[in-house]
């Protein structure tokens, strides 16, 4: 599948907040430009029913995902309830293999050169590097000398002060967290993710 995503993409990934919180946190962030989304299922139980909640509530006004699925279960069940992509923590070929079959995206967590190619089989779009961080902007720069065409989701430790090299060595896409939307985040924080939001996407629209 063809997952249609632009250049210099924010990511927000929800983790750790209440379902009874979730609607107030999107509308935070669409009202600072984010769209896309990430509910991290690290707590299952939480994850599905924010997931839930915001498809009912927003539908196709935002891009719907799911994160840190680690079983085929996890990812059907996040699917019949509105999510519109998969993300892995890591790479697991054969869990690649069979998400791929449900006709969704999937955008894996991938380290090495290895598991890029092996991602590459399965015709799969758009890769996440994790941890971004522990390898820097040079890592993701040589990457698009063997792969130049592979769109790279840069997550994990990506920050106001880093993003921009990161941008700048080629990734396409940023999963941003607690730098974005603060784990256990209530309503009470919408003022702070709204301008978090700005601040993220003003910096790659100032990229030059």
């Amino acid at each position: 599948m063809n997952i249609d995503i632009e250049n210099g993409t924010i990511v927000a990934i929800i983790r750790g907040i209440s379902p009874s919180e979730v609607i107030d946190i999107q509308e935070a962030l669409l009202e600072g430009g984010v769209k896309w989304v990430e509910v991290s299922l690290s707590d299952e139980e939480k994850g599905l029913e924010c997931i839930q909640r915001l498809n009912q509530r927003f539908g196709e006004e935002i891009h719907l995902g799911v994160g840190t699925v680690t079983t085929l279960e996890q990812a059907k069940k996040a699917i019949a309830i509105g999510a519109k992509y998969i993300i892995t923590p890591g790479w697991n070929k054969e869990l690649a293999k069979e998400i791929t079959k449900l006709n969704i995206n999937i955008l894996p967590g991938v380290f090495t050169p290895g598991e890029i190619m092996e991602a590459l089989e399965f015709n799969i779009e758009i890769v996440k590097l994790f941890p971004a961080n522990n390898i820097g902007p040079s890592y993701i720069k040589n990457l698009h000398g063997p792969f130049p065409n592979l769109k790279i989701m840069a997550v994990g430790g990506i920050s106001l002060d880093n993003m921009r090299e990161y941008y700048k060595a080629g990734c396409t896409l940023f999963g941003i967290g607690s730098e974005l939307v603060p784990r256990g985040a209530t309503r009470a924080d919408k003022t702070q993710i709204t301008n978090n939001a700005k601040k993220f996407i003003s910096i790659l629209n100032n990229e030059e």
